[in-house]
Protein backbone atom coordinates (compact mmCIF):
# COMPACT_ATOMS: atom_id res chain seq x y z
CA UNK A 1 0.00 0.00 0.00
CA UNK A 2 1.33 3.52 -0.96
CA UNK A 3 0.91 6.59 1.23
CA UNK A 4 0.38 10.00 0.61
CA UNK A 5 -1.67 13.25 2.14
CA UNK A 6 -3.61 13.57 -0.31
CA UNK A 7 -4.93 11.98 -3.37
CA UNK A 8 -6.57 13.72 -6.41
CA UNK A 9 -8.74 12.06 -8.56
CA UNK A 10 -8.53 14.30 -11.80
CA UNK A 11 -6.26 16.64 -13.68
CA UNK A 12 -9.03 18.92 -14.84
CA UNK A 13 -8.32 22.60 -14.02
CA UNK A 14 -9.50 22.51 -10.28
CA UNK A 15 -7.67 19.40 -9.78
CA UNK A 16 -4.39 21.04 -10.99
CA UNK A 17 -5.13 24.08 -8.78
CA UNK A 18 -5.67 22.07 -5.65
CA UNK A 19 -2.75 19.97 -6.26
CA UNK A 20 -0.42 22.55 -6.48
CA UNK A 21 -2.25 24.43 -3.45
CA UNK A 22 -1.55 21.60 -1.35
CA UNK A 23 1.82 20.78 -2.54
CA UNK A 24 3.15 24.89 -1.85
CA UNK A 25 1.64 24.20 1.68
CA UNK A 26 3.88 21.50 2.13
CA UNK A 27 1.61 18.38 1.81
CA UNK A 28 2.86 15.02 0.20
CA UNK A 29 0.19 14.93 -3.21
CA UNK A 30 -0.60 12.95 -5.46
CA UNK A 31 -2.78 13.40 -8.65
CA UNK A 32 -4.30 11.05 -10.79
CA UNK A 33 -5.87 11.35 -14.48
CA UNK A 34 -6.96 8.44 -16.93
CA UNK A 35 -5.38 10.46 -19.65
CA UNK A 36 -1.76 10.47 -21.08
CA UNK A 37 0.00 13.28 -19.61
CA UNK A 38 0.30 14.71 -23.61
CA UNK A 39 -3.51 14.91 -23.54
CA UNK A 40 -3.94 16.63 -20.23
CA UNK A 41 -6.84 19.24 -20.65
CA UNK A 42 -8.37 18.79 -23.90
CA UNK A 43 -11.89 18.86 -22.94
CA UNK A 44 -15.59 19.57 -24.57
CA UNK A 45 -15.63 22.92 -23.43
CA UNK A 46 -16.66 26.81 -24.37
CA UNK A 47 -13.20 27.54 -23.51
CA UNK A 48 -13.60 31.33 -21.89
CA UNK A 49 -12.49 31.90 -18.63
CA UNK A 50 -12.85 35.58 -16.99
CA UNK A 51 -9.81 37.51 -15.72
CA UNK A 52 -11.35 38.42 -12.55
CA UNK A 53 -11.30 34.70 -11.04
CA UNK A 54 -7.26 35.35 -11.52
CA UNK A 55 -7.84 38.29 -9.60
CA UNK A 56 -9.47 36.48 -6.67
CA UNK A 57 -6.82 33.54 -6.64
CA UNK A 58 -3.52 34.73 -7.71
CA UNK A 59 -3.35 32.02 -10.29
CA UNK A 60 -0.90 33.85 -13.13
CA UNK A 61 -2.86 34.95 -16.07
CA UNK A 62 -3.15 32.89 -19.26
CA UNK A 63 -0.52 34.31 -21.85
CA UNK A 64 1.22 33.60 -25.49
CA UNK A 65 -0.27 30.20 -27.21
CA UNK A 66 -2.06 29.37 -23.76
CA UNK A 67 -4.54 32.57 -25.00
CA UNK A 68 -6.85 31.95 -28.11
CA UNK A 69 -8.75 35.17 -28.03
CA UNK A 70 -9.20 38.16 -25.79
CA UNK A 71 -12.70 38.70 -24.39
CA UNK A 72 -14.16 42.12 -23.45
CA UNK A 73 -18.22 42.29 -23.96
CA UNK A 74 -20.87 39.68 -25.52
CA UNK A 75 -23.63 39.92 -27.96
CA UNK A 76 -27.08 37.78 -26.13
CA UNK A 77 -29.77 37.33 -29.17
CA UNK A 78 -33.29 36.68 -28.66
CA UNK A 79 -34.79 33.71 -31.03
CA UNK A 80 -35.65 36.03 -33.93
CA UNK A 81 -32.18 37.59 -33.54
CA UNK A 82 -32.98 40.80 -33.59
CA UNK A 83 -32.76 43.59 -31.09
CA UNK A 84 -29.37 41.80 -29.20
CA UNK A 85 -28.58 42.66 -25.83
CA UNK A 86 -25.24 44.06 -25.79
CA UNK A 87 -22.92 43.65 -23.02
CA UNK A 88 -20.08 45.99 -23.14
CA UNK A 89 -17.51 47.81 -21.28
CA UNK A 90 -17.75 45.75 -18.17
CA UNK A 91 -14.41 45.30 -16.95
CA UNK A 92 -15.14 42.40 -14.79
CA UNK A 93 -16.38 40.65 -18.30
CA UNK A 94 -13.57 41.06 -19.65
CA UNK A 95 -11.24 37.61 -20.29
CA UNK A 96 -9.97 34.82 -22.56
CA UNK A 97 -11.14 31.88 -24.22
CA UNK A 98 -8.28 29.84 -23.88
CA UNK A 99 -6.28 26.90 -25.78
CA UNK A 100 -7.33 24.34 -23.77
CA UNK A 101 -4.77 21.72 -24.05
CA UNK A 102 -2.11 24.32 -23.81
CA UNK A 103 -3.54 25.95 -20.92
CA UNK A 104 -4.51 22.12 -19.18
CA UNK A 105 -0.45 21.54 -19.75
CA UNK A 106 0.44 24.85 -18.11
CA UNK A 107 -1.34 24.00 -15.06
CA UNK A 108 -0.10 20.34 -14.91
CA UNK A 109 3.69 22.17 -14.73
CA UNK A 110 2.62 24.61 -12.50
CA UNK A 111 1.57 21.77 -10.10
CA UNK A 112 4.36 19.45 -11.15
CA UNK A 113 6.81 22.17 -10.51
CA UNK A 114 5.14 22.98 -6.64
CA UNK A 115 6.38 19.41 -5.63
CA UNK A 116 3.16 17.26 -7.20
CA UNK A 117 3.15 13.51 -7.97
CA UNK A 118 1.86 12.82 -11.12
CA UNK A 119 0.51 9.64 -12.37
CA UNK A 120 -1.36 9.36 -15.79
CA UNK A 121 -2.67 6.54 -17.50
CA UNK A 122 -4.64 5.46 -14.09
CA UNK A 123 -8.27 4.28 -14.11
CA UNK A 124 -9.59 5.04 -10.31
CA UNK A 125 -11.50 2.08 -9.26
CA UNK A 126 -13.18 2.73 -6.15
CA UNK A 127 -12.86 4.81 -2.78
CA UNK A 128 -11.40 2.90 -0.17
CA UNK A 129 -13.37 3.58 2.74
CA UNK A 130 -13.25 2.41 6.84
CA UNK A 131 -15.35 3.30 9.30
CA UNK A 132 -17.45 5.33 7.32
CA UNK A 133 -14.62 7.60 6.20
CA UNK A 134 -12.56 7.17 3.12
CA UNK A 135 -9.14 6.59 3.80
CA UNK A 136 -7.80 6.16 -0.09
CA UNK A 137 -8.44 5.17 -3.48
CA UNK A 138 -7.67 1.87 -5.53
CA UNK A 139 -6.72 2.87 -9.31
CA UNK A 140 -5.71 0.60 -12.12
CA UNK A 141 -2.62 1.17 -14.04
CA UNK A 142 -3.68 1.15 -17.53
CA UNK A 143 0.03 0.77 -19.06
CA UNK A 144 1.04 -1.86 -16.42
CA UNK A 145 -2.46 -3.17 -15.80
CA UNK A 146 -1.12 -3.14 -12.04
CA UNK A 147 -3.47 -2.40 -9.43
CA UNK A 148 -2.78 -0.46 -6.61
CA UNK A 149 -4.29 0.98 -3.33
CA UNK A 150 -2.97 4.40 -2.00
CA UNK A 151 -3.84 5.63 1.18
CA UNK A 152 -4.28 9.07 2.22
CA UNK A 153 -5.42 11.66 5.05
CA UNK A 154 -7.95 13.21 2.59
CA UNK A 155 -8.98 12.69 -0.98
CA UNK A 156 -10.15 15.02 -3.39
CA UNK A 157 -12.83 14.37 -5.84
CA UNK A 158 -11.95 16.18 -9.14
CA UNK A 159 -13.02 13.74 -11.73
CA UNK A 160 -15.56 15.80 -13.40
CA UNK A 161 -19.33 15.94 -13.79
CA UNK A 162 -18.51 11.67 -13.65
CA UNK A 163 -17.61 11.94 -9.93
CA UNK A 164 -16.10 9.05 -10.14
CA UNK A 165 -15.52 8.82 -5.96
CA UNK A 166 -19.02 10.75 -5.13
CA UNK A 167 -20.83 8.36 -6.75
CA UNK A 168 -19.57 5.40 -4.91
CA UNK A 169 -20.27 6.96 -1.54
CA UNK A 170 -23.24 6.84 0.79
CA UNK A 171 -23.67 9.60 3.20
CA UNK A 172 -26.65 11.78 4.23
CA UNK A 173 -24.32 14.98 3.51
CA UNK A 174 -22.95 13.48 0.13
CA UNK A 175 -25.56 14.30 -3.37
CA UNK A 176 -25.29 11.51 -5.58
CA UNK A 177 -29.09 11.93 -7.92
CA UNK A 178 -28.62 14.76 -9.86
CA UNK A 179 -31.79 15.41 -11.57
CA UNK A 180 -31.35 15.02 -15.53
CA UNK A 181 -33.17 19.04 -15.32
CA UNK A 182 -29.98 19.73 -14.41
CA UNK A 183 -27.61 18.45 -16.75
CA UNK A 184 -26.50 19.83 -20.18
CA UNK A 185 -25.84 17.94 -23.19
CA UNK A 186 -23.59 19.45 -25.21
CA UNK A 187 -21.80 19.52 -28.35
CA UNK A 188 -19.31 21.81 -30.00
CA UNK A 189 -16.98 22.54 -32.96
CA UNK A 190 -13.82 24.59 -33.48
CA UNK A 191 -14.14 26.36 -37.18
CA UNK A 192 -12.15 28.03 -39.41
CA UNK A 193 -14.39 30.63 -40.66
CA UNK A 194 -14.14 31.77 -44.32
CA UNK A 195 -13.75 35.39 -43.42
CA UNK A 196 -12.25 36.88 -40.57
CA UNK A 197 -14.56 38.01 -37.37
CA UNK A 198 -16.02 41.70 -37.92
CA UNK A 199 -15.30 41.55 -33.62
CA UNK A 200 -12.80 38.80 -32.60
CA UNK A 201 -12.88 40.45 -28.80
CA UNK A 202 -16.87 39.49 -28.74
CA UNK A 203 -18.40 36.38 -27.77
CA UNK A 204 -22.41 35.45 -29.36
CA UNK A 205 -24.89 34.08 -27.10
CA UNK A 206 -28.11 32.37 -28.86
CA UNK A 207 -31.53 32.11 -26.65
CA UNK A 208 -34.27 30.01 -27.77
CA UNK A 209 -36.51 26.87 -27.52
CA UNK A 210 -35.88 26.06 -31.63
CA UNK A 211 -31.81 26.80 -31.71
CA UNK A 212 -31.62 24.54 -27.89
CA UNK A 213 -34.36 23.61 -25.79
CA UNK A 214 -33.68 24.80 -22.66
CA UNK A 215 -30.30 26.14 -22.99
CA UNK A 216 -28.44 28.12 -25.42
CA UNK A 217 -26.38 28.34 -28.32
CA UNK A 218 -22.88 29.95 -28.23
CA UNK A 219 -19.98 31.30 -30.88
CA UNK A 220 -16.72 32.31 -28.61
CA UNK A 221 -14.00 33.99 -30.86
CA UNK A 222 -10.83 31.40 -30.80
CA UNK A 223 -9.06 34.26 -32.56
CA UNK A 224 -9.47 36.06 -35.80
CA UNK A 225 -10.89 33.27 -38.21
CA UNK A 226 -11.55 30.74 -35.66
CA UNK A 227 -14.26 29.91 -33.78
CA UNK A 228 -15.83 27.78 -31.04
CA UNK A 229 -19.70 27.15 -31.94
CA UNK A 230 -21.57 24.95 -29.56
CA UNK A 231 -25.17 23.61 -28.14
CA UNK A 232 -25.95 22.74 -24.63
CA UNK A 233 -29.78 21.73 -23.91
CA UNK A 234 -30.83 20.21 -20.62
CA UNK A 235 -32.86 17.34 -20.21
CA UNK A 236 -32.15 16.20 -23.27
CA UNK A 237 -35.13 13.45 -23.46
CA UNK A 238 -37.40 14.29 -26.48
CA UNK A 239 -35.40 17.42 -27.22
CA UNK A 240 -33.25 15.73 -30.36
CA UNK A 241 -29.45 15.85 -29.82
CA UNK A 242 -27.19 18.65 -28.97
CA UNK A 243 -25.35 17.62 -32.30
CA UNK A 244 -28.45 17.68 -34.31
CA UNK A 245 -29.15 21.10 -32.97
CA UNK A 246 -25.62 22.53 -33.32
CA UNK A 247 -25.60 21.26 -37.07
CA UNK A 248 -28.79 22.93 -37.58
CA UNK A 249 -27.54 26.18 -36.16
CA UNK A 250 -24.72 26.00 -38.72
CA UNK A 251 -27.18 25.63 -41.91
CA UNK A 252 -28.94 28.90 -40.34
CA UNK A 253 -25.94 31.60 -39.49
CA UNK A 254 -24.63 33.15 -42.03
CA UNK A 255 -21.37 33.63 -40.26
CA UNK A 256 -20.64 30.14 -40.27
CA UNK A 257 -21.70 29.21 -44.05
CA UNK A 258 -18.48 27.05 -45.76
CA UNK A 259 -16.55 27.20 -42.49
CA UNK A 260 -14.14 24.00 -42.00
CA UNK A 261 -14.76 21.64 -38.83
CA UNK A 262 -11.50 21.96 -36.82
CA UNK A 263 -12.60 19.45 -34.46
CA UNK A 264 -15.64 18.38 -32.93
CA UNK A 265 -17.14 16.70 -29.49
CA UNK A 266 -19.84 15.97 -27.53
CA UNK A 267 -20.11 15.99 -22.94
CA UNK A 268 -22.19 16.70 -20.18
CA UNK A 269 -21.95 19.14 -17.71
CA UNK A 270 -23.87 20.32 -14.50
CA UNK A 271 -25.92 23.72 -14.41
CA UNK A 272 -27.36 23.67 -11.34
CA UNK A 273 -26.06 25.31 -7.52
CA UNK A 274 -22.69 23.50 -6.29
CA UNK A 275 -23.25 20.44 -3.85
CA UNK A 276 -25.08 20.86 -0.49
CA UNK A 277 -21.62 20.07 0.91
CA UNK A 278 -18.59 20.26 -0.91
CA UNK A 279 -17.17 17.65 1.78
CA UNK A 280 -17.84 14.77 3.62
CA UNK A 281 -15.54 12.35 6.05
CA UNK A 282 -11.89 12.32 4.53
CA UNK A 283 -13.66 12.92 1.69
CA UNK A 284 -13.56 16.31 -0.42
CA UNK A 285 -15.20 17.64 -4.02
CA UNK A 286 -13.85 20.51 -6.78
CA UNK A 287 -14.77 21.63 -9.91
CA UNK A 288 -17.96 20.03 -11.87
CA UNK A 289 -17.77 16.86 -9.45
CA UNK A 290 -18.95 19.61 -7.08
CA UNK A 291 -21.39 21.12 -9.28
CA UNK A 292 -19.23 24.73 -9.41
CA UNK A 293 -20.66 25.56 -12.53
CA UNK A 294 -22.36 28.80 -13.61
CA UNK A 295 -25.93 27.11 -14.17
CA UNK A 296 -26.90 29.41 -17.16
CA UNK A 297 -23.74 28.66 -19.48
CA UNK A 298 -22.49 25.76 -17.78
CA UNK A 299 -18.76 27.10 -17.31
CA UNK A 300 -17.01 26.37 -14.80
CA UNK A 301 -12.77 27.24 -15.34
CA UNK A 302 -12.46 30.62 -13.24
CA UNK A 303 -15.12 28.70 -10.29
CA UNK A 304 -13.24 25.33 -10.26
CA UNK A 305 -9.86 27.78 -9.73
CA UNK A 306 -11.19 29.60 -6.79
CA UNK A 307 -12.59 26.80 -4.94
CA UNK A 308 -8.86 24.34 -5.61
CA UNK A 309 -7.08 27.58 -3.87
CA UNK A 310 -9.12 27.44 -1.10
CA UNK A 311 -9.56 23.74 -0.76
CA UNK A 312 -5.58 23.37 -0.73
CA UNK A 313 -5.41 25.89 2.42
CA UNK A 314 -8.59 24.16 4.27
CA UNK A 315 -7.20 20.49 3.59
CA UNK A 316 -3.45 21.60 5.03
CA UNK A 317 -5.25 22.93 8.10
CA UNK A 318 -7.88 19.99 9.10
CA UNK A 319 -4.35 17.69 8.49
CA UNK A 320 -2.47 19.79 10.60
CA UNK A 321 -5.30 19.82 13.63
CA UNK A 322 -5.49 15.77 13.02
CA UNK A 323 -9.49 16.22 12.59
CA UNK A 324 -10.05 14.38 8.55
CA UNK A 325 -13.61 14.30 9.33
CA UNK A 326 -16.21 16.66 7.39
CA UNK A 327 -16.16 18.80 10.57
CA UNK A 328 -12.54 19.35 10.03
CA UNK A 329 -12.75 20.29 6.48
CA UNK A 330 -16.26 22.83 7.09
CA UNK A 331 -14.30 25.56 6.49
CA UNK A 332 -14.22 24.69 2.85
CA UNK A 333 -17.77 25.31 2.93
CA UNK A 334 -17.91 28.07 4.58
CA UNK A 335 -15.57 29.85 2.40
CA UNK A 336 -17.10 29.00 -0.73
CA UNK A 337 -20.80 28.44 -0.38
CA UNK A 338 -21.99 31.86 0.86
CA UNK A 339 -19.53 33.54 -1.22
CA UNK A 340 -19.24 32.68 -4.62
CA UNK A 341 -21.23 29.63 -4.26
CA UNK A 342 -24.04 32.11 -3.97
CA UNK A 343 -23.57 33.76 -6.59
CA UNK A 344 -23.65 30.37 -8.39
CA UNK A 345 -26.89 29.14 -6.52
CA UNK A 346 -28.97 32.80 -7.48
CA UNK A 347 -28.06 31.79 -11.35
CA UNK A 348 -30.19 28.68 -10.86
CA UNK A 349 -32.73 30.71 -10.21
CA UNK A 350 -32.73 33.03 -13.30
CA UNK A 351 -31.57 30.03 -15.61
CA UNK A 352 -34.93 28.69 -14.71
CA UNK A 353 -36.61 31.84 -15.89
CA UNK A 354 -35.32 31.52 -18.96
CA UNK A 355 -35.98 28.41 -19.94
CA UNK A 356 -39.63 29.31 -18.75
CA UNK A 357 -40.39 32.08 -21.10
CA UNK A 358 -41.25 31.55 -24.84
CA UNK A 359 -39.62 32.38 -27.73
CA UNK A 360 -42.46 34.86 -28.45
CA UNK A 361 -42.34 36.62 -24.96
CA UNK A 362 -38.48 36.28 -25.13
CA UNK A 363 -38.36 38.19 -28.22
CA UNK A 364 -40.56 41.03 -26.96
CA UNK A 365 -38.59 41.58 -23.75
CA UNK A 366 -35.55 41.86 -26.29
CA UNK A 367 -37.27 44.46 -27.97
CA UNK A 368 -38.97 46.20 -24.93
CA UNK A 369 -35.69 46.17 -23.46
CA UNK A 370 -37.93 44.62 -20.24
CA UNK A 371 -33.93 43.51 -19.58
CA UNK A 372 -30.79 45.28 -19.25
CA UNK A 373 -27.24 44.56 -19.70
CA UNK A 374 -26.83 45.51 -15.99
CA UNK A 375 -29.46 43.26 -14.77
CA UNK A 376 -27.36 40.52 -16.17
CA UNK A 377 -24.25 41.88 -14.97
CA UNK A 378 -25.79 42.04 -11.31
CA UNK A 379 -27.12 38.70 -11.70
CA UNK A 380 -23.91 37.10 -12.77
CA UNK A 381 -22.24 39.07 -9.74
CA UNK A 382 -24.95 37.45 -7.38
CA UNK A 383 -26.40 40.38 -6.28
CA UNK A 384 -29.64 39.56 -7.93
CA UNK A 385 -32.22 41.73 -9.92
CA UNK A 386 -32.94 45.14 -8.21
CA UNK A 387 -34.80 47.69 -9.53
CA UNK A 388 -35.82 50.94 -8.22
CA UNK A 389 -39.33 52.22 -7.72
CA UNK A 390 -38.60 55.14 -11.05
CA UNK A 391 -36.89 51.47 -13.39
CA UNK A 392 -39.81 49.43 -12.47
CA UNK A 393 -42.07 52.36 -13.44
CA UNK A 394 -40.18 52.58 -16.76
CA UNK A 395 -40.50 48.48 -17.64
CA UNK A 396 -44.18 48.46 -16.39
CA UNK A 397 -44.47 51.26 -19.61
CA UNK A 398 -42.31 49.46 -21.85
CA UNK A 399 -44.06 46.14 -21.47
CA UNK A 400 -47.81 47.12 -21.56
CA UNK A 401 -49.38 44.13 -23.17
CA UNK A 402 -47.19 41.94 -21.24
CA UNK A 403 -47.66 42.53 -17.62
CA UNK A 404 -47.17 38.49 -17.28
CA UNK A 405 -43.66 38.75 -18.24
CA UNK A 406 -42.83 41.63 -16.41
CA UNK A 407 -44.69 39.75 -12.95
CA UNK A 408 -42.48 36.49 -13.83
CA UNK A 409 -39.13 38.82 -14.19
CA UNK A 410 -40.13 40.36 -10.23
CA UNK A 411 -40.82 36.84 -9.05
CA UNK A 412 -37.51 35.85 -10.11
CA UNK A 413 -35.59 39.16 -8.73
CA UNK A 414 -37.35 38.19 -5.44
CA UNK A 415 -36.63 34.60 -5.46
CA UNK A 416 -32.90 35.12 -6.25
CA UNK A 417 -32.62 37.49 -2.92
CA UNK A 418 -34.10 34.63 -1.27
CA UNK A 419 -31.38 32.47 -2.59
CA UNK A 420 -28.78 35.45 -1.54
CA UNK A 421 -30.01 35.23 1.88
CA UNK A 422 -29.77 31.28 2.17
CA UNK A 423 -26.57 30.99 0.75
CA UNK A 424 -25.40 34.04 3.67
CA UNK A 425 -26.99 32.03 5.93
CA UNK A 426 -25.17 28.73 5.30
CA UNK A 427 -24.55 26.29 8.38
CA UNK A 428 -21.53 26.51 10.40
CA UNK A 429 -21.59 22.49 11.16
CA UNK A 430 -22.73 19.68 9.61
CA UNK A 431 -25.70 19.11 12.06
CA UNK A 432 -27.65 22.44 10.54
CA UNK A 433 -27.47 20.92 7.04
CA UNK A 434 -30.80 19.04 6.69
CA UNK A 435 -32.75 22.29 7.74
CA UNK A 436 -30.54 24.59 5.49
CA UNK A 437 -30.67 22.13 2.51
CA UNK A 438 -34.68 22.19 2.95
CA UNK A 439 -35.20 26.08 2.82
CA UNK A 440 -33.22 26.49 -0.54
CA UNK A 441 -35.13 23.27 -1.96
CA UNK A 442 -38.14 25.45 -1.10
CA UNK A 443 -37.01 28.50 -2.90
CA UNK A 444 -35.90 26.28 -5.87
CA UNK A 445 -39.52 24.63 -6.03
CA UNK A 446 -40.74 27.81 -6.14
CA UNK A 447 -38.92 28.93 -9.13
CA UNK A 448 -41.85 27.61 -11.15
CA UNK A 449 -42.54 30.41 -14.41
CA UNK A 450 -45.39 29.13 -16.43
Amino acid sequence: MKKSDVVIVGAGSAGCVTARRCAELGLKTLLLDRKPQEEVGQKVCGDEVSKTHFEATGIDYPEGDEISSAILGADVYPPNRKNELQVRGWTEFDGWTVNRLIWGQRLLKDAIDAGVKFLPNIHVAEPVVNSDRVIGVEYKDLESAETVVVSSKIVVDASGFAAVIRNKLESPLIENNIDKEDVALCYREILKLKMPLAEPEVARVFLGGEIAPKGYAWIFPKGVQEVNVGVGITGGEGRGSPKSHCFKFKEQYPLLFGSKVIDGKGGAVPVRRPLKSLVGDGIAFVGDAALQVNPIHGGGIGAGMRAGIILGEVVRGAIAKRDLSAAGLWSYNMRYLPNFGRRLASLEVFKRLLQAVSDEDMNFGFERRLLEAEDLMAANRGDGISLSIVEKMKRVKRGAGRISLLMKLQKAAGLMKKMNKAYSNYPTSPDRLDSWEKSVLSIIESATFK
